[in-house]
């Protein structure tokens, strides 16, 4: 059915909501997942360079905490024994959030994204629209939005 499932994560309720359905679907089919967090880095042409690397700072510990809550319920699942065989990797990534998700969707030969509704940062619901909306748009593999 599927071999590699990206999972999109910035820690929020929906994020959250969303791994556990494609750790449930990974387990069903032996799919690898990637987990992915990104740092948005869109907004430095609006601040002053301060300001810019003090929100960066911000965002890469959520960043890291989005991907630390991935690996505990990865290993949670695992000690259950719902994702026998399947492999999780990481990796925390900078730049236009919905861009980078459309990028690593290509260039990983996922399957399936299995992303939240809507995430943590309103200002980018604010400044540019959802994230979610953006990758729906473009998406040339199969996308499930899970709320």
């Amino acid at each position: 059915m599927y071999r590699r499932i990206l999972i999109p994560t910035d820690g929020s309720e929906d994020a959250r909501k969303a791994t556990l359905h494609a750790f449930h679907m990974a387990g069903m089919s032996g799919a690898d997942i990637l987990g992915i967090s990104v740092v948005d880095t869109s907004y430095r042409e609006l601040w002053d360079e301060d300001i810019s690397r003090r929100l960066e700072e911000i965002m890469r510990k959520q960043s890291e905490n989005a991907i630390s809550i991935l690996k505990e319920e990865f290993s949670s699942q695992q000690e259950l024994g719902h994702l026998k065989g399947t492999r999780l990797d990481t990796v925390i990534l900078e730049g236009n959030p919905a861009e980078v998700i459309l990028e690593v969707m290509e260039e990983e030969d996922v399957d399936l994204v299995v992303m939240g509704s809507s995430g943590k940062h309103g200002l980018d619901r604010i400044i540019s629209g959802s994230i979610t909306r953006k990758v729906l748009k473009s998406a040339t593999k199969p996308v499930m939005v899970v709320g």
